[in-house]
């Protein structure tokens, strides 16, 4: 799913404020936050900021992750592992201590019976 106009407009928008935001913080305690990395010194010790791309791009490839990541597809089941399943699940409830492969074994041999 791409992002529409709107979108885009608000995400430079924010994006924008975003390094002003930055580089005023960054004025204040004695850096140039807007190209390359700064390191900050605090009580509790040092961090590293890294700012290699401005805001905007870092936001907007963002959105492009998100997008492509709703639109992910399931596969789609097949009969006989639906009832593979079922017969596996039911073997393990009856033999729990049984080794999993010999219960997979004895699913594979009655789902192959059902399904004749």
């Amino acid at each position: 799913m791409a992002l529409t106009a709107r979108e885009r407009e608000i995400i430079i928008e924010m994006s924008e404020r975003q390094d002003q935001l930055e580089l005023i913080i960054g004025s204040l305690i004695g850096g140039s936050l807007g190209k390359g990395a700064v390191s900050v010194k605090q009580e509790l010790g040092s961090r590293k900021i890294g700012l290699n791309r401005s805001n905007r791009d870092k936001n907007l490839f963002v959105g492009k992750v998100a997008a492509t990541a709703r639109t992910k597809v399931k596969r789609k089941v097949s009969p006989y592992q639906r009832e593979f399943g079922r017969q596996l699940k039911t073997l393990k409830s009856k033999h729990p201590r049984t080794k999993i492969s010999r219960l997979m074994k004895r699913a594979h041999i009655a789902t192959r019976r059902i399904r004749k």
